[in-house]
């Protein structure tokens, strides 16, 4: 109930700072969708916790799988022999620093980069490459 105490303050603090400084109807409006908001997740984290633990672990479990797995009729066979494509598929489609979505059309913009570097001991092997985006990629160097 602590939650509902605090959110007890702000609205009073809210008023009365609303009576010394007047605002808008607009703020009024998003103070009030704020609280609303507030009191929404209040009840789903004191009442419904086995809900939101659930739908937490679906957000994980379908972050980590890989995005041909939620489309079923994925065919890599055109560009199988490139080494991109082979590596973008050992990934499941994401790139490895961030995690965002490997677009097949943009793959000529991906880079390739080495899991463990050479000058620290890595293996000049096809099983020590990763494909990385343009972004990490930038950011890395």
């Amino acid at each position: 109930m602590n939650g509902i105490t605090l959110l007890i303050i702000v609205v009073f603090v809210g008023y009365f700072y609303n009576n010394r400084y007047p605002q808008t109807t607009k703020y009024k409006v998003y103070f009030g969708i704020g609280c609303l908001v507030f009191l929404t997740f209040l009840y789903f984290m004191n009442y419904q916790q086995p809900f939101v633990y659930k739908m937490a672990k679906n957000v994980r479990d379908i972050q980590s799988q890989p995005l041909h797995a939620s489309v079923p009729d994925f065919q890599n066979t055109i560009n199988s022999h490139n080494v991109k494509y082979q590596l973008a598929n050992r990934q499941g489609l994401r790139c490895t620093n961030c995690k965002n979505p490997i677009m097949l059309e943009d793959i000529n913009s991906y880079k390739m980069s080495y899991i463990l570097p050479i000058e620290q001991g890595g293996s000049n092997d096809p099983t020590n490459l990763k494909l990385i985006c343009p972004t990490c990629y930038r950011f890395k160097n």
